[in-house]
């Protein structure tokens, strides 16, 4: 599998550039279910899982279930040490995204919360959900970078901050011996996202301000979203749009982009799923989509994408921005 390496002054490891998300973990009657779709991307070559503390809270029964379903599977293959654990916290109540919960306590009590349901006595990335502005980097770093020094954190992310705060903490945590955000998570995959398509404004999408800003700084993002909820393989085999999430994404952009890789899809054999998932692999900085998929064989699809690295030309055709092929 392609990878790259996060390495900080304590710790290395090899970030693949596909991640298993857990985020429709939601029902624990289901974990038996689970247990299989992590099995299947094991077998195929994976090593790293996505999860958060808010994950399937606002659902009835959701609470807890991806972080336990995980934390029960890990015990009972007895592979932790062969496993990147990614986890988020931090998160605002769904009732009221813009009340922020970034302190020290609420912090404290997340990490406390994950470490016990991933039965694990650290996290390998430990990502801040979402991003509150009017709070000082000044007053985070030192709460991270104590997580850090205790050994229950691993490598620092964001989750949703722009890379003008990202930049902005890193300047301060360098300058005063704590430990930087090594890795970035936001929405990005082939298609054109906003955070006015999702209607929540406290989401990051990839842009040209901030795809520069990676690039420039060779600096690593987890994408999520990385098929754009299906979209390009759904309306690639002629199905209509199955639900809002995915109608959102129904643009004169990426109607054009979604004929650049059905034209490609037939050239190759490959499909639309493994396309967006390689398209990701390719650019000028490292990417590990966090992809998810509730079939096995659709695990096993997906994962072939592993190894697959597109060159300029075929960037450029697929982004319909030039090329032929």
């Amino acid at each position: 599998m392609k990878t790259y390496k996060l390495i900080s002054k304590k710790y290395e490891i090899n970030m693949p550039c596909l991640c298993f998300g857990t985020a429709d973990f939601e029902d624990i009657t289901k974990k038996e279910e689970y247990f299989s779709r992590l099995d299947k991307y094991v077998e195929c070559g994976g090593n790293c899982i996505d999860t958060a503390r808010a994950y399937c809270a606002f659902t009835e029964g959701g609470a807890d279930v991806s972080e336990k379903v995980i934390g029960e599977w890990l015990e009972s293959r007895e592979n932790r040490d062969k496993m990147i654990l990614c986890t988020k916290g931090g998160h605002p109540p769904f009732s009221d995204m813009t009340h922020s919960r970034l302190s020290k306590t609420e912090l404290d009590k997340d990490l406390s919360e994950s470490l016990e349901y991933l039965k694990t006595d650290y996290i390998d990335i430990y990502l801040l959900h979402r991003d509150d502005t009017s709070i000082p980097v000044e007053e985070i770093m030192p709460v991270l970078y104590e997580y850090v020094k205790s050994g229950k954190v691993h490598f620092l992310g964001a989750s949703n901050w722009g890379v003008e705060r990202i930049a902005e903490a890193n300047r301060f945590a360098l300058k005063n011996g704590y430990e930087p955000f090594r890795i970035s998570q936001i929405n990005y995959s082939l298609a054109h996202t906003s955070a006015n398509m999702f209607e929540d404004n406290t989401l990051v999408c990839m842009d040209l301000n901030q795809y520069n800003w990676y690039r420039d700084n060779n600096f690593p993002v987890m994408a999520f979203s990385p098929q754009a909820k299906g979209f390009f393989t759904r309306i690639a085999q002629g199905l209509g749009v199955k639900n809002l999430m995915e109608g959102r994404f129904v643009s004169t952009a990426n109607l054009a982009r979604l004929s650049r890789v059905k034209q490609y899809c037939e050239q190759t054999g490959l499909s639309p799923a493994v396309v967006t998932l390689a398209y990701l692999n390719s650019h000028g900085f490292p990417v590990t989509s966090v992809f998810t998929a509730s079939r096995l064989e659709h695990i096993e699809e997906d994962m072939t994408a592993q190894d697959i690295v597109f060159d300029n030309k075929t960037l450029a055709f697929l982004e319909n921005t030039g090329g032929i092929i």
